[in-house]
């Protein structure tokens, strides 16, 4: 650029050296004045092809740093996908044993009616837990082909354990409910006698449903033995899951 405009101050420095000499004639004043616009007219092109190859070159190199930043940031869908199944993975196991205790530990204050003990055990472990694993399968399992069905399971199990909650309040504080699960508050006395081992069952099933969805969603092979407590495990390498006897 520097030496095109010196170019340009040449050329104008000739015409005016002609005109103070009188040394050409009008027509040789003219080419050389008819040739420098053209001159001008290449550089002032010159000058648009640089700005435009400039930019172009800037916004490839914004472009470029934008994408090996958010590369390097963000995790692969590959690498995602095998994180949440090894996850899940862990998850499953901690519902089983959850799903163990549930005869042990919350079917015998169901069957006694005993309102504080039910909110007491569903508190502790490993009950305390259940939300987020049951969240974690749902997301190891969210791009196969059993996503909507272990959603459903999902929001069924938590409704479940919602339901007997809200009965083990109702009999705490004293107040009945009706025949169709309603509360019926200003009446002294108990909820039904029979509804926490409705709800008991409830759970039980919902949480046999999710589980068994849980593992089919996960691509995570199961076979029950009761000799055996072993799960299915992924290898985090190739992404390829094991099979294992539980």
């Amino acid at each position: 650029m520097f030496g095109l405009s010196l170019l340009q101050c040449l050329l104008i420095s000739v015409i005016i050296l002609s005109d103070s000499c009188g040394a050409w004639s009008y027509d040789s004043r003219s080419k050389v004045v008819e040739r420098y616009q053209d001159i001008s007219k290449v550089v002032e092109r010159y000058k648009q092809d640089t700005d435009m190859h400039q930019h172009t070159r800037r916004r490839a190199i914004i472009t470029s740093t934008l994408t090996i930043v958010s590369n390097a940031l963000l995790p692969s869908t590959a690498n995602a996908d095998v994180t949440n199944k090894i996850a899940s993975s862990t998850a499953l196991r901690s519902l089983k044993i959850a799903q163990s205790q549930l005869p042990i530990k919350l079917l015998p204050v169901c069957q006694t009616n005993n309102y504080i003990g039910v909110k007491k055990v569903l508190r502790e472990s490993p009950f305390d837990e259940l939300r987020k694993d049951l969240l974690t399968v749902v997301r190891g399992g969210e791009d196969g082909a059993k996503a909507d069905e272990l959603l459903l399971a999902y929001k069924q199990l938590i409704k479940s354990l919602e339901a007997i909650d809200a009965t083990a309040s109702l009999g705490m504080r004293g107040t009945s409910r009706g025949v169709l699960g309603l509360d019926m508050t200003g009446l002294t006395g108990s909820p039904d006698p029979f509804q926490l081992g409705i709800e008991y069952e409830d759970i039980v099933k919902a949480m046999d449903v999710f589980i068994k969805i849980g593992y089919e969603s996960g691509d995570i092979p199961v076979q029950y033995d009761s000799t055996n407590t072993k799960i299915g495990g992924i290898d985090v390498r190739s992404g390829k899951v094991e099979p294992r006897v539980l």
